[in-house]
């Protein structure tokens, strides 16, 4: 490829991206805009106002129950070890040697 050709591409890959976002720039305000009017208009609010509603209603009960759970399930596992504490203590001694066991 001949050195003009390569720089005319550069040229145009430059310019191109430069219109490109101007454009693309330009592009994402108006939809920023659009998703903005959309948030606030009151069909959008009164769900959200809804949904914020249960949320601050459910969350709590949830989170309780998830922790009650998780307090269950560190008590069985206190519970399993314990246990298996008290096997390995009362487990006799091995003998002999793995040469020759006994």
């Amino acid at each position: 490829m001949k050195f003009t050709t390569k720089l005319s591409l550069v040229a145009g890959l430059a310019a191109g991206y430069v219109l490109g976002a101007r454009a693309g720039r330009k592009r994402y305000e108006q939809i920023a805009a659009g998703a903005q009017k959309l948030w606030q208009s009151k069909p959008v609010q009164k769900q959200a106002e809804k949904v914020m509603g249960l949320v601050d209603q459910y969350v709590p009960q949830a989170v309780e129950g998830g922790f009650s759970l998780l307090g269950k399930g560190a008590s069985a596992l206190t519970k399993v070890a314990t246990k298996s504490r008290q096997r390995q203590s009362a487990a006799p001694a091995p003998t002999g040697s793995a040469d020759n066991p006994a």
